[in-house]
């Protein structure tokens, strides 16, 4: 019996005095009262992107009326959305002072679903997109 209670004592199956003090955990390790626990993350500020240079095909003092030529097939076929930017203003042309939409026929950026572009041409864009859309014609210069 002796040495059962050695042999339980070694393996630290009787509670002694001290033992009760190792079970309490460290205060150091408890939770503040003020302190949720929960630790916010701190997320960085997103850093703008600097705008895109949105190339200029054409700059005149003359209106659009003065250089350009309405085109009433390319028109009816915005409206439709058949014919276009693919990104609205992503080439402009500036023309006494009015900034408008523009594409080169056979371009990245026009949207030709019908194949009515006229090669050398840029088209001027005015309400793209919708249902009073008017394009008109350049020629490249």
């Amino acid at each position: 019996m002796r040495g059962l209670a050695i042999l339980a004592a070694s393996f630290g199956l009787v509670a002694s005095a001290g033992a009760t003090d190792l079970a309490r955990p460290n205060d150091a390790h408890l939770p503040r009262p003020f302190d949720t626990g929960v630790r916010q993350s701190v997320v960085a500020r997103p850093v703008p992107e600097p705008a895109r240079p949105r190339p200029v095909l054409l700059r005149s003092p003359k209106s659009l009326a003065e250089l350009a030529v309405f085109d009433a097939q390319a028109s009816a076929e915005c409206r439709k959305r058949d014919f276009g930017q693919f990104e609205q203003h992503r080439a402009t042309v500036v023309l006494a002072g009015q900034t408008y939409g523009a594409a080169r026929a056979g371009g990245p950026d026009l949207a030709d679903f019908r194949g009515i572009a006229r090669a050398g041409e840029i088209y001027v864009f005015e309400h793209q997109s919708m249902t009073a859309c008017r394009v008109w014609r350049l020629r490249a210069r």
